[in-house]
């Protein structure tokens, strides 16, 4: 088997391990009619191929939400819930599956990340880095349909789908020559509720993919994502032209209603899949077969619960709830025959376990629904459902658990199941080789009483008090400053977890094209940058969750924190404000993993800057790992983090102290000037320039929070507020990329 062949099955098998639906390769030549700043080559200009990854809506999600009204999302909400934040995580895993290998890759974030306007020489509204609709059909995954969304013979508009570029030539698969999916039934011109089918089309597009042909209505996206997009109520009357202007005064005057269920989707199905049961829902239906008998499922289900660490799974039969006065479940699935519910059990929580339970039973209870759906069944999970209620009735427990709960038509004989603990003393290396086998890149250690000695030596470097400018306005709307008063107060590990003796450093390397290629290549696009860092700290809170959960299952107290001490600072991105990547420098360092680069963030040897941390506090008793005594790469350099900072917030005077024999910096950096670019976004270079704004402010000699709040006010941010990312110059320019790249 030559080369290309057998690292094409390899991708393939290895994107199908992790639980897409569907996978399809296209070369870059099928994408030559797209614009250059929307293409694999705008983006990564020495890409060859395009990876397009694929995964199902629960049919009946889609068949079932939107009622009464399509603001009413119900058990549609997995597609953002789950489903969006799912395929980000098979797009950076595959990513760095070939990186691993030795080849340029750029994972393209699944959605939102993306420029509302025009830009430049790209005459194109609500752009996105790359059209993932029409990456699948160049993948010959199947066409796009009138509606305009992409149609699969499987599964018809039912599945999202993600993209991957790299360099490397992987051997594609032929255009979809099957029947015609589209058969112009006209229920999504019939359906949609801002009628964007019919007013306001320019023209009728022709798109030619792989010399192929198709057509359909060329909408205003405007008024296409009214509701969807802007969360304006679908009531109001919506005028004959819809622009920026129209959708920025609905909302100052009405508000928003809630985002919305697309009718697009809802009501279409291609014809060999498409029937009708109008007793249980009005949009077409999926025809499917029963391929596993319930028992064959209910065994793959354990089996999927165990490999997780879920504490309890109860399975009960509807009847259950016959007498139930708060749970009906026909309500949310007409045609239930059991109820699964599954819960996780949390104690020393924090945000990072909050979140990354709340991941962890949601993507579970999505694979088992999926399970279930594709196995010719009727499932959904989430919608408007007492997780809580149902998992306490099933299983008795209540105290410090998250529940989940799934629905589904197959009849699954009861059962009840416990994890129970294995009490093992742990050494070092249990966890260490635990944290590999999760993926990771850097796992260190280091004790409570460094932590203590180190922060004693430092304290007189911060501050006492800080100003945070929180916006009280809309995500879309103009910016309502409030200035907040934030007293510092250095936190001790007992503050997390009293009884608290180590701390397991573990950190993540993100794909290097995501920095590599910020806003340089022909695109000038930050969105790949972006997504590096919040899926990196998505990823690291999971895996945190993962090691937290080892631990208390062999008897030990564990919590997680992305910052002991409690002091950093954010940056502005489409998943909200960001711990920044100075977060958790301290503790990476004590860890012994790298040293405070002159920009505060922390330097490894193999990664430079390319990783983020997070970190596990607990009772068990793990010595110190020796401190980096390795090369600083810093003394060799010219300092373009310094000079390319566009508010000269790092100072060229640093701290230097020593600490256990070793001699080491931290940094003189002006907090103010740092977060005017990186947290609001008042640098355009930072980031805005490449959407578009110009926040048009000199940075003045002394940056103070009212002047910060004075220039948030007098920036004209429209509706791209949300969705501005930043790429700190100061990360960008540095020019140690780790050994890994040959420095």
């Amino acid at each position: 088997m030559d080369e290309k062949k057998k690292l094409t099955e390899e991708v393939k098998r290895y994107a199908k391990s992790l639980g897409v639906d569907m996978v399809g390769i296209a070369p870059v030549e099928r994408f030559k009619n797209a614009p250059l700043r929307m293409s694999p080559k705008g983006l990564l200009p020495e890409s060859k191929s395009v990876i397009v990854l694929g995964i199902h809506h629960l049919d009946c999600a889609v068949e079932l939400g939107g009622y009464p009204t399509p603001h009413d999302i119900g058990p549609y909400g997995t597609q953002s819930s789950v489903m969006n934040p799912m395929l980000d995580d098979f797009a950076f895993k595959v990513a760095r599956f070939l990186e691993d290998k030795g080849y340029k890759t750029l994972p393209i974030p699944v959605t939102n990340i993306w420029r509302y306007n025009p830009y430049k020489d790209l005459d194109v509204s609500f752009a996105p880095d790359l059209a993932h609709r029409y990456a699948a059909v160049a993948a010959g995954l199947g066409e796009i349909g009138w509606s305009g969304l992409f149609l699969s013979s499987e599964f018809g508009p039912r599945q999202r789908i993600i993209s991957i570029i790299t360099e490397v030539e992987l051997i594609p698969d032929p255009m979809y020559e099957g029947e015609k999916l589209c058969d112009k039934c006209m229920e999504c011109v019939k359906h949609c509720p801002t009628d964007a089918f019919r007013k306001e089309v320019k023209k009728i597009n022709k798109i030619e993919i792989g010399n192929k042909i198709f057509e359909f209505p060329d909408t205003n996206k405007w008024r296409c994502a009214w509701a969807e997009n802007f969360a304006l109520n679908l009531s109001l009357p919506i005028p004959d032209k819809v622009d920026e202007k129209v959708i920025l005064e609905n909302l100052e005057k009405y508000g928003k209603r809630g985002g919305e269920e697309g009718c697009c989707l809802k009501y279409c199905m291609v014809k060999e899949k498409r029937y009708y049961q109008l007793n249980y829902t009005d949009a077409p239906r999926r025809k499917k077969e029963i391929t596993k008998k319930a028992d064959v499922i209910k065994e793959e289900i354990l089996k999927m619960v165990q490999d997780e660490f879920v504490d309890v799974i109860a399975i009960a039969t509807v009847e259950k709830f016959e007498d139930s006065h708060f749970f009906h479940p026909e309500f949310h699935l007409p045609d239930a025959q059991t109820v699964i519910s599954i819960g996780i059990k949390i104690e020393n929580e924090t945000l990072e376990i909050s979140s990354a339970v709340r991941r962890t039973i949601d993507f579970l209870s999505y694979k088992i629904s999926h399970l279930l759906d594709v196995s010719g069944y009727s499932s959904i999970t989430s919608g408007n459902v007492p997780h809580l209620t149902i998992g306490q009735k099933l299983t008795g427990k209540l105290k410090n658990y998250y529940f989940s709960t799934i629905l589904t038509s197959a009849k699954i004989s009861e059962f009840n199941w416990e994890k129970r603990t294995n009490k093992k003393k742990l050494k070092k290396e249990d966890i260490k080789n635990f944290c590999l086998e999760q993926k990771v890149d850097i796992v260190r250690f280091f004790t409570t009483s460094r932590y203590e000695n180190f922060m004693k030596k430092i304290e007189s470097y911060f501050s006492d008090i800080y100003y945070e400018i929180e916006d009280k306005g809309g995500i879309q709307s103009a910016f309502v400053p409030e200035i907040k008063e934030k007293k510092i107060e250095i936190k001790k590990v007992s503050d997390y977890l009293e009884e608290g003796k180590s701390v397991i450093a573990i950190g993540l390397h993100f794909p290097d094209a995501c920095l590599d290629t910020a806003k340089i290549t022909p695109a000038e696009t930050v969105g790949p940058y972006a997504y590096a860092q919040y899926e990196t700290i998505f990823l690291l809170r999971d895996i945190g969750l993962n090691v937290v959960k080892f631990l208390q299952n062999n008897g030990y107290k564990a919590t997680l924190k992305e910052s002991i001490t409690g002091f950093y600072s954010f940056v502005k991105n489409s998943r909200g404000y960001l711990p920044d990547m100075r977060t958790g420098n301290i503790e990476a360092f004590l860890s012994g993993a790298g040293y405070i680069g002159e920009n505060g963030v922390i330097i490894t040897e193999k990664f430079g800057q390319r990783q983020r941390f997070i970190f596990i506090i607990t009772d068990a008793d793990f010595e110190n790992d020796p401190l980096y005594n390795g090369e600083n790469f810093c003394k060799k350099c010219s300092h373009p983090c310094i000079t390319s900072c566009p508010t000269k917030a790092i100072k060229k005077g640093n701290t230097i102290l020593k600490f256990e024999g070793r001699e080491f910096k931290l940094p003189d950096l002006d907090i103010y000037r740092c977060d005017w670019a990186k947290r609001y976004g008042l640098s355009g270079k930072e980031g805005p320039s490449f959407y578009g704004i110009e926040p048009n402010v000199s940075i003045p000699t002394k940056i103070t929070p009212e002047k910060i709040a004075e220039c948030l006010i007098n920036t004209k941010w429209g509706v791209q507020k949300l969705h501005i990312n930043i790429c700190e110059e100061c990360i960008r320019n540095c020019s140690y990329k780790g050994e890994k790249n040959g420095k």
